[in-house]
């Protein structure tokens, strides 16, 4: 009869009645409960056995770590001593047979491993849901198997290929617009009207700088018009081109020119001015122009006057004579018969320059000091009139913004003087309340309707009547020369933007009323990553000028620019505002300050980095013009009396002049909504997550005839097979065998029975030995114990127990 001792928990030891047996250790994959009998295991699992005979003899022990040699406690085994050994080799025996049954144990659960996976990968083949798969694997014929693997492999291979252009569709972050009609009233933008005269040319004649410009830009017109290919050959540096006087004076009314003249009687003090190119040196003569009203007068021949120097000059352009007393010595011309002296600037004028119509021929004296003033202001090489007049324009705008604020707007027209006539939504306005003054670099003052930002004018119906209608005034004989046409200038435009009516303005001209019918778009634009906008949430960048308006493109050019211009210049352009006061602007009257500004202004021009982005709410006028000529020319007799003939005439003459005046002075302006509604145009995203999905899922069920659910089956498929393996690399590290035999002996009494010896291994693998009894030992090597070891070597299942079973 065998007895066979179940697994116990591993923190027992083996003990027998004598003392402490042993402590084994031995690897294996898992913890096991404990059976209750022998029976009842067999009957679940089929079991192997690797049996070994093994003589277990009462082994003896000595506590406190005495070595079963030691004698110290005077007792003996009744064992003879040759069993003894005999039972030592045995026991010995079991450890050699117990590591050859954990490599066997190894091999076993590798094996056991392999045969789970191909069972995970056939089970998962057969029951996906994926349909290509399954035919393959289902199919008998191996012709089959392949067509069906190819085919899925195929189209595995394309289903990725539209799954790379369904993401890259996604990584473009398209965008859709929606349009929506409003049908509500729209606020009224606000209106700002400039004339397109900046300034009055009687007014601008008086700044010196301004006359100076005016006078190189006819003579530059002049040559362009008479020699349009002859330069002169001197090429050395250019001047100032501005008239320098000393003493600091940057403007004089009378000073000394040279003119051609006709001497009455050669007479050298009786001489007629003329604005022709002299012939000759013998029939110059310098006059006193007057600045103001552009009179030469009187004029003496050349040779009458003698340059010397003055004690004191005055602003009008007179200086003491020599011979008087003052705090200062500046440079004059006296005249002899007249016994008066003028302030002699660095070079003297040409009349024939700036007034007259010719220019000096080849043969003429002056032909090479012409050509030279024409490098000097800034003409050089220019014959296109239209080209001269664009150049001369900016050098005047440049100059004008040199000046004081309060000094331009004087010198440009008043509210009154422009604005005649008035009305909105059908009554009359407030031409003093309802424009604000809007001082432009470019047109001068400019004047701006429906300015207010908190309470803006609302129109009630479509159409002309119901919106902004205008009537102004131009005074087109007082314009510059540099003005190339007579009308004006309107910019449509939100009461919180800043108007650039030289950028996005509409000309409107004189002799006829010009309609304007408005349609407005609210356009809301997508942000990052979708759009490339400026919220309006956002501050304004920390370059932006225009620090009370909201962000504009335009205006953060123009910001991009003046940076620029600091930058390069160390100071900022004068035309346009700047961050804070501490700012400096350039001085347009300085040379060296306002060819910077010219120089690093074309460079920029042509290429600069700015890169200024739309906003992302924006409110858009759209117009739609149309003009018909004014007035019409009808008018009523009125109360006129028994002379109707002598009526009828005075009142035609009154029309014609009013006609004239009109024509050629006046304008009539008409702004207004075209219709009572306005579109709504909002971006938004074409293409999101969700599309990106529902593509992807319908390419995988075209192709592949996957799911969501074969998804699901191939996350929980690897999550098995990663099990699998590690596992199975847990069960390997564990299969290094490593066993410590503990062995201690008790004398106890020889009467007492000999009680079993169990052992106890890491993995909860039970070793048990039982002696036999005296009269099994009689029976010598016939008596014989067997070690069995239990083995399982079904794969799917790896709990395995190791028993050694002694004959009782």
């Amino acid at each position: 009869m065998h007895k066979e001792v179940a697994a116990v928990p591993k923190t027992e030891q083996c003990k027998t009645s004598n003392g402490t047996l042993g402590e084994l250790k031995f690897p294996h994959s898992k913890d096991y409960s404990p059976s209750s009998s022998v029976s009842s295991d067999n009957e679940q699992r089929s079991t192997s056995y690797l049996s070994v005979p093994v003589f277990a003899p009462e082994i003896t022990s000595k506590s406190d770590n005495a070595d079963l040699s030691s004698d110290d406690n005077q007792s003996t085994s009744s064992i003879p001593s040759n069993r003894r050994e005999s039972h030592i080799r045995r026991i010995s025996l079991v450890g050699v047979l117990l590591k050859k049954a954990s490599k066997d144990f190894g091999r076993t659960v590798k094996t056991a491993a392999d045969g789970e996976l191909r069972s995970e990968f056939s089970t998962f083949a057969q029951t996906t849901s994926a349909h290509g798969i399954p035919m393959a694997v289902v199919a008998r014929r191996m012709y089959v198997k392949a067509f069906w693997l190819c085919l899925t492999l195929s189209l595995f291979i394309y289903f990725i290929y539209q799954c790379t252009l369904v993401f890259d569709k996604y990584q473009r972050n398209d965008k859709i617009v929606n349009v929506e009609l409003q049908f509500e009233s729209a606020p009224f933008p606000a209106i700002t009207v400039c004339n397109l005269n900046p300034f009055k040319r009687h007014l601008a004649r008086t700044v010196p700088q301004i006359s100076e410009t005016l006078d190189a830009f006819h003579q530059a017109v002049t040559y362009s018009k008479d020699a349009a290919n002859h330069y002169a050959s001197d090429r050395s540096r250019r001047n100032t081109g501005e008239e320098q006087y000393p003493g600091g004076f940057h403007y004089v009314q009378f000073e000394p020119v040279l003119s051609d003249c006709d001497c009455i009687d050669e007479s050298d003090r009786d001489c007629k001015q003329k604005d022709s190119v002299p012939m000759s040196n013998y029939s110059i003569c310098i006059c006193n122009y007057d600045r103001q009203d552009s009179s030469a007068w009187p004029c003496f021949n050349a040779t009458t006057w003698i340059e010397s120097t003055c004690p004191d000059c005055n602003d009008i352009g007179y200086c003491n004579l020599p011979e008087t007393n003052g705090s200062t010595l500046l440079p004059c011309l006296c005249q002899t018969y007249g016994k008066y002296c003028l302030i002699r600037p660095d070079r003297l004028k040409r009349i024939w320059e700036f007034r007259g119509k010719v220019i000096p021929d080849k043969s003429s004296p002056f032909r090479a000091d012409f050509m030279e003033q024409l490098k000097q202001l800034g003409y050089e090489n220019m014959t296109d009139e239209v080209a001269i007049t664009t150049k001369t324009k900016e050098r005047m705008v440049l100059t004008m913004a040199g000046l004081p604020v309060h000094r331009r707007i004087a010198l440009s027209y008043g509210k009154s003087e422009f604005i005649h006539m008035c009305s909105f939504n059908g009554q009359q306005c407030d031409i003093i309340a309802d424009f604000k003054l809007h001082v432009d670099p470019a047109f001068g003052n400019c004047y701006t309707f429906n300015a207010n930002k908190k309470n803006p004018l609302m129109s009630s119906r479509a159409g002309p009547s119901y919106g902004l209608r205008l009537m102004v005034f131009v005074n087109a004989t007082d314009y510059l020369p540099t003005t190339e046409a007579t009308g004006v200038r309107i910019a449509i435009h939100g009461q919180d933007e800043y108007p650039f009516p030289d950028t996005f303005g509409y000309s409107a001209p004189t002799g006829a009323v010009s309609s304007f019918g408005l349609s407005m778009r609210k356009v809301n634009r997508l942000s990052q990553p979708y759009g490339d906008c400026v919220p309006a949430d956002r501050p304004l960048p920390e370059n932006y000028i225009y620090m009370n308006y909201k962000y504009e493109p335009e205006g953060c050019y123009k910001s991009c620019y003046q940076s620029q211009i600091y930058d390069r210049c160390g100071c900022a352009d004068p035309r346009y505002p700047v961050q804070n006061s501490s700012i400096r602007r350039c001085d347009s009257f300085d040379v060296l300050s306002r060819n910077c500004l010219i120089r690093e202004g074309i460079r920029f021009t042509r290429n600069h980095s700015c890169r200024c982005k739309h906003p992302c709410q924006q409110d858009v006028y759209t117009t739609t013009y149309s003009a018909a000529k004014w007035p019409s020319g009808s008018f009523q007799v009125g109360q006129c009396g028994s002379d109707l003939e002598k009526c009828i005439s005075y009142y035609r003459l009154v029309f014609y002049f009013i006609e004239y005046t009109q024509t050629y002075h006046a304008a009539m302006i008409e702004i207004y909504y075209e219709q009572m509604s306005y579109e709504v145009l909002t971006e938004s995203v074409s293409y999101l997550v969700v599309n990106l999905i529902s593509d992807i899922g319908g390419q995988a069920g075209l192709w592949l005839g996957a799911s969501v659910i074969t998804l699901l089956e191939m996350v929980i498929f690897v999550f098995r097979i990663l099990t699998i393996y590690c596992r199975r690399g847990t069960d390997e590290a564990k299969n290094k065998f490593s066993g410590k035999f503990k062995s201690d002996s008790h004398q106890g009494s020889k009467n007492k029975k000999t009680e079993s010896s169990s052992c106890t291994f890491d993995n909860q693998i039970t070793f048990e030995v039982t002696p036999p009894d005296d009269s099994t030992n009689q029976r010598g090597d016939a008596d014989e114990q067997n070690v069995q070891y239990h083995n399982n070597n079904r794969p799917n299942s790896l709990n395995e127990n190791l028993y050694v079973v002694l004959p009782e």
